[in-house]
């Protein structure tokens, strides 16, 4: 399993939900969004589809302590994802 940062992630996996294993976040304790705090972590599982990582995230998220889902695209301002 490799680690790749939030930079790699977004390249490979562009316009995509990732469900990242062992999330880094740089100032965990300060609120804001996880994508913007997501330092580096594994890549469990990517999809378009927002569902399909949720219904396969139980098979592979015993792999790892912590999981963290991003969406790796621009997200409209007046759009609201709820997980």
């Amino acid at each position: 399993m490799e680690i790749l940062t939030i930079n790699q992630i977004k390249a490979q996996y562009p316009n995509q939900w990732v469900l990242v294993g062992n999330p880094e976040l740089e100032n965990p304790e300060v609120n804001g969004t996880i994508v913007s705090k997501l330092l580096k972590g594994i890549v469990l599982l990517a999809s378009t589809n927002k569902r399909e990582i949720g219904f396969k995230a139980k098979e592979v998220q015993y792999k790892v302590n912590k999981t963290a889902c991003i969406y790796t695209g621009e997200i409209p301002k007046n759009r609201l994802f709820l997980l």
